[in-house]
């Protein structure tokens, strides 16, 4: 029978001081003390190439700031050179003159290891700053939504989840296992919480393609129109032009045909009319003209056409065109008044009647002959007496 291995003594804390720290700390103070004229040498090195890199970071800030035409990509890009930390450019100098010279084994290994992390990390920092800059580009006025906050928080996790996955496989550690789990975690999220992605993915959707913003009044259902209060992160909040508060899930409301009455940036009005057949042929060649002084004399209004139609069932008809140089609908809607107004007035002062609906009944006798009422009416004393 065999007996069983004797398990690993556990090694504590003073083991692993006398074991491992302090050779470290006596090979790297033999070293600053056999070598003190290198090792200062090294270190002016260093300093020089941290303010040659500082000088560096200053002038490529610039140069962004001059060569980059585009103003978005050029302030973002400032920014992220901008967010060039001092200890990553401390670390960056210690790493390039570590491998110099007759630096210890130990103390060139922690230089590397703490550079590796500063790079880590201030390459997260130069993609986080990106993204924000671009995220608050294409937000503009929804700088305070729910949505966009989550958005910043979900793309922050993201970076710092990478930059954590980066830095463990530079360091030998195997991720493999840990991208797996991650992976099936996510699956698994996503299968359970399907609606609710709907919703969220809708809502970024919202923010970045901007079909409408909070403020904007919307047509979201046949007949019904409201303004978006809020942007949420699973609903739209809208106040009905009748006083109710409509809440749709974003991705119900992005499914739907959205007319968006804020992109106006004028208003196209059209105005149908009639006036009598028995208007004179030269009054109504002067239609057009008159409908025209009266929409010019009326507030940001732009006559477009005015023309006599057709034959109406009981008129002639025209049909007016014109525009408002106003998106506002209280705007459009007081320049309209003020154009019928004109026409009427204009009508009155030229003798030209509108027209409207008018109907004649005709009798029939019991033979179906029509009968003129005109033949039934009683006679009067003076037709009767010419009978007579």
């Amino acid at each position: 029978m065999v007996a069983p291995a004797p398990a690993p003594a556990p090694v504590n804390g003073t083991e692993f001081l006398d074991d491992r720290v302090a050779p470290a700390v006596r090979s790297v103070a033999g070293w600053l003390a056999e070598d003190t004229g290198q090792a200062a040498t090294l270190l002016a090195v260093a300093a020089g190439l941290f303010l040659a890199l500082l000088l560096l970071r200053r002038g490529v800030q610039g140069l962004v700031r001059r060569a980059i035409p585009s103003p978005v990509w050029r302030e973002h890009l400032a920014e992220a050179v901008g967010r060039t930390g001092g200890w990553f450019l401390a670390l960056a100098s210690l790493r390039i003159v570590a491998g110099t010279g007759s630096m210890p084994p130990v103390l060139a290994r922690l230089v590397l290891f703490l550079f590796t992390v500063a790079a880590v990390v201030q390459v997260a920092l130069w993609v986080q700053s990106l993204l924000m800059g671009l995220l608050r580009a294409r937000s503009e006025r929804a700088d305070d939504d729910t949505a966009l906050a989550l958005m910043r928080g979900l793309l922050t996790a993201a970076v710092w989840i990478v930059a954590a996955l980066t830095l463990l496989a530079n360091l030998g550690v195997n991720i493999t296992g840990l991208i797996a789990g991650l992976g099936i975690g996510g699956i698994a999220i996503g299968l359970a919480a399907q609606g609710v992605l709907s919703d969220l993915f809708a809502a970024f959707a919202i923010v970045f393609d901007k079909p409408f913003r909070r403020g904007d009044s919307i047509a979201y259902e046949p007949g019904a129109i409201g303004v978006v209060e809020e942007i949420g992160i699973k609903s739209t909040r809208i106040r009905a032009i009748s006083g109710e508060l409509v809440i749709m899930s974003n991705a119900k409301l992005l499914g739907a045909t959205v007319a968006n009455y804020a992109a106006f940036e004028r208003r196209r009005v059209m105005l149908r009319f009639g006036v009598i057949y028995e208007t004179p042929p030269e009054r109504l060649e002067a239609i057009p003209a008159l409908v025209r002084e009266a929409v010019e004399a009326a507030p940001k209004a732009v006559f477009d056409r005015c023309h006599l139609t057709g034959f109406g069932a009981s008129s002639l008809d025209f049909e007016l065109v014109f525009f408002v140089e106003d998106p506002a609908l209280v705007t459009m809607m007081d320049s309209r008044q003020e154009v019928i107004l004109g026409i009427i007035r204009a009508f009155a002062d030229h003798d030209i009647a509108f027209a409207y609906p008018v109907q004649v009944e005709m009798l029939a006798g019991p033979d179906g002959r029509i009968i003129d009422p005109r033949e039934t009416a009683p006679a009067s004393p003076k037709r009767a007496a010419r009978g007579a």
